[in-house]
């Protein structure tokens, strides 16, 4: 079968179209016939070999990290052939492929009334956004403030937030606005001063997710500290004291330990993604996808997402 992935790690030209065996069913796996995988920073950061020693990889290896599809083979028949599943992907494999293998112990049903563009995008996108607020114990009628709200994770944090009674603050690029808008939050234009227009929006927030990281993350933190940024485009003093604000950053939580705050503890298993699908189910949470992609334009897919320009999640279908 023909995947959408890389021989040795490096830049965009790295990543191809190479042909392989189709993977073989195994203990601890479930083997799907792909219908749709989602594209995440992560995935570049794999493919380029800045998570070495972190993520396994055997190459060569498809690009993706989650999938939706119809179960080939599951161990002790779990799941009937045919079922509409998703999950991740299993250590050292991709899923920008025809048929892939996901982690058994992260695998849940479709359910009725989700399509499996919005299925493959639970397992990264909307299991990050669910693992930060698990960790930010927000309490209802507190600020959320989200930087780089306008991605996949961004857009479902925001979403989940609101749901539970927080006050949300995204802040994005403004060709991002309609999407954080649409998460019910309060757009914030990123760009020099954007703390001051986050201040004026909505005050001190009580808990910071950042999705960006280096400067805008410590300046993130200066919004709970004890000095104030003077005027737009000046720089944010290295924050003395977090106060009461709680920080976590997904992009960097070596950065966000330093200011006082932490990474994000990962919860990822069945049980939450069949949550979080059963949310969808519902209608108390939607998948932003920005862009749709067939197989055959894996690499432009990638492309978007690179090139951080993306609104909300791109996803590429069978």
């Amino acid at each position: 079968m023909v995947i959408f992935g890389f021989e040795s790690y490096g830049g965009p030209s790295a990543a191809r179209f190479i042909e392989v065996d189709e993977p073989a069913p195994q203990p601890g796996h479930v083997l799907i016939e792909v219908e749709a995988t989602a594209v995440n920073p992560g995935d570049i950061k794999v493919r380029s070999g800045q998570r070495q020693g972190a993520f396994p990889v055997a190459f060569p290896m498809a690009m993706g990290r989650e999938a939706a599809g119809r179960v080939v083979a599951a161990p002790d028949g779990a799941f009937p052939p045919g079922t509409r599943v998703f999950g991740a992907a299993a250590a050292g494999f991709g899923t920008f492929a025809p048929r892939a293998l996901l982690a058994a112990e992260s695998v849940a049903e479709v359910p009725e009334g989700v399509s499996s563009a919005a299925a493959a995008c639970v397992p990264v996108a909307v299991g990050t956004a669910y693992d930060a607020l698990a960790d930010l114990h927000l309490q209802r009628g507190q600020t959320l403030l989200v930087l780089g709200a306008g991605g996949g994770v961004g857009t479902a944090a925001l979403q989940l937030a609101h749901s539970a009674g927080a006050h949300t603050v995204g802040v994005a690029s403004e060709s991002k606005r309609d999407v954080v808008e649409a998460a019910g939050a309060v757009f914030v234009r990123s760009g020099p001063g954007w703390p001051q227009r986050a201040l004026a929006a909505a005050g001190i927030p009580d808990a910071v997710l950042d999705l960006v990281g280096g400067e805008a993350l410590t300046a993130g933190a200066a919004l709970g500290s004890d000095t104030r940024p003077a005027g737009a485009g000046d720089a944010i003093p290295f924050a003395q004291a977090l106060r009461d604000m709680r920080l976590i950053s997904a992009a960097d939580p070596e950065r966000a330990a330093q200011l006082g705050g932490s990474g994000i503890r990962r919860r990822r298993s069945a049980e939450v993604y069949a949550k979080l699908a059963a949310l969808l189910a519902s209608g108390a949470l939607e998948v932003s996808i920005g862009r749709r992609f067939h197989f055959s334009q894996a690499d432009r897919a990638v492309a978007a997402v690179e090139g951080g320009h993306a609104a909300g999640k791109v996803v590429v279908y069978m």
